[in-house]
């Protein structure tokens, strides 16, 4: 598995990129949705330069002791979604993209209610790119990102 090592103003250049493609395109949302930990800091970015507001959904799919992913997804912080207006606009924000288990899960959590969605990661995996609608960097398949918070 090859390793990359990412430092804080990669992180910050992306997610400014990322909302800078946004608004370049009129894409207006209501809603930033930071997945923790990872998701947290670009939603946080992303969510300042938007205007929009921030919330938090704490997901894990990795066991804390191992680093390894499990199939089971745990939520550690959770959004009503039945409590958000119908006319939410909602852009969903993770660190990375490998298998797309989180994604899946957070696509089958938020279902139709809302007419826009939209789903974006600092890095996506080549095989998995597709599973979001946006990505600021594409890796190799299994390629593992060092963030500067890990």
């Amino acid at each position: 598995m090859e390793r990359q090592k990412v430092d804080y103003d990669v992180i910050g250049f992306l997610a400014k990129s990322l909302a800078l493609r946004f608004k370049i395109n009129k894409k207006n949302f209501t809603h930033v949705i930071g997945i923790s930990r990872g998701g947290l800091l670009p939603a946080t970015v992303i969510s300042y330069a938007l205007d929009a507001k921030l919330l938090v959904l704490g997901l894990s799919s990795y066991d804390d002791t191992t680093g390894k992913q499990t199939s089971k997804v745990d939520i550690t912080q959770d959004i009503d979604f039945d409590k958000l207006p119908e006319d939410s606009k909602l852009l969903i924000v993770d660190d990375k993209i490998d298998t797309g288990n989180t994604i899946n899960y957070v696509k089958e959590r938020i279902g139709n209610k809302f007419k826009l969605v939209r789903y974006a990661t600092l890095f996506a995996e080549k095989s998995v790119k597709n599973k979001v609608d946006h990505y600021g960097v594409l890796v190799p398949d299994e390629t593992w990102i060092d963030f500067p918070w890990e």
